[in-house]
């Protein structure tokens, strides 16, 4: 039987034998089908990395300033660094004793313009009997039209009453709501649910219209905004995976938060802020917001992040 040159005899020394063994086993029928070893750790291989950019954890719409209403004395600082609020609810009451005494005085008013309309509105409906009986009586000859002319001067002159008690009724209501509204100017409430992260007023401390006050961190899902290299820009689309790493941190939990999605890219270029060349010079990049497929553990606003993302 002839053998394929590839078999070589022991003869033929150590050299050759070698190099034969070699060249059999790229003949061996291991080669034609991958064993399952192999399959599996090619399915377990991570996605290919496309880019890799700087970036910082936040919230959609940043954190909350919050500034005073209006000018006054804090009377009431019904909140602590740290401590949950939830929307609608005083966090400061500024001092508004003059606010308070115009509202009552107001507040007088406008009880007796109601009660002004309510007596003359009680007059209509006898006058406009009486004016409904000289009618009827006149039409049977025993009365002129003097009396129904007079019986009706009645009944207009007592509807205008009614109309200027109402008219002064509706403004001292409007009155009252201004003053309430400008009441409310000296109480700050939470536009949402957050945590107080800052406090900058106190209790006795003297603000001014937009002085700040406190910063809240809205109870919003956590994001990461990334800083995309123009150079990377193509490479990056909308629902892409990546995953966000600590920055600078290269120990065994490199990646210690979730994966993350990106959401949007934007169009617009801008300056780096969180990456510099200094042979370069500046560095143009692209914003691109992700969101954590879920929520992430110890991550905290503000915290830098590197991003990797994935095809």
């Amino acid at each position: 039987m002839n053998r394929s040159p590839l078999c070589f005899s022991l003869s033929s020394g150590v050299p050759l034998l070698a190099a034969a063994l070699l060249l059999l086993g790229g003949c061996s029928p291991a080669q034609d089908s991958a064993s399952p070893a192999s399959v599996a750790a090619a399915q377990a291989r991570p996605q290919s990395q496309v880019a890799v950019a700087r970036g910082k954890i936040d919230v959609e719409g940043g954190l909350l300033d919050l500034a005073s209403p209006a000018a006054g004395v804090v009377q009431q600082l019904l909140i602590k660094e740290g401590q949950s609020v939830q929307k609608g609810q005083v966090l400061l009451r500024l001092a508004d004793d003059a606010a308070r005494a115009d509202l009552a005085v107001a507040e007088s008013e406008q009880q007796l313009a109601q009660t002004k309309l309510k007596a003359r509105q009680e007059r209509l409906p006898a006058l406009k009997t009486t004016l409904t009986r000289w009618q009827a009586a006149a039409k049977q000859g025993a009365a002129d039209l003097q009396n129904v002319d007079e019986a009706a001067q009645s009944l207009r002159d007592a509807q205008a009453e009614v109309d200027i008690a109402a008219a002064e009724a509706s403004v001292a209501k409007h009155k009252v709501e201004q003053l309430r509204a400008l009441q409310q100017r000296h109480e700050l409430r939470a536009p949402e649910a957050a945590t107080v992260i800052r406090l900058t007023a106190h209790a006795g401390s003297m603000l001014q219209s937009g002085s700040p006050v406190a910063v809240l961190l809205p109870q919003r899902p956590l994001i990461v905004r990334a800083e995309v290299n123009e150079s990377f820009v193509a490479a990056i689309r909308e629902g892409m995976k990546a995953q966000v790493a600590v920055d600078g941190d290269g120990g065994a939990n490199k990646f210690e938060f979730p994966s993350a999605t990106v959401l949007r890219v934007s169009p617009v270029y801008g300056p780096a802020r969180l990456q510099d060349d200094t042979q370069r010079g500046p560095v143009r990049v692209v914003e691109s917001v992700l969101v954590f497929d879920q929520p992430p553990v110890n991550a905290k606003v503000g915290q830098n992040v590197r991003v990797s993302f994935h095809e």
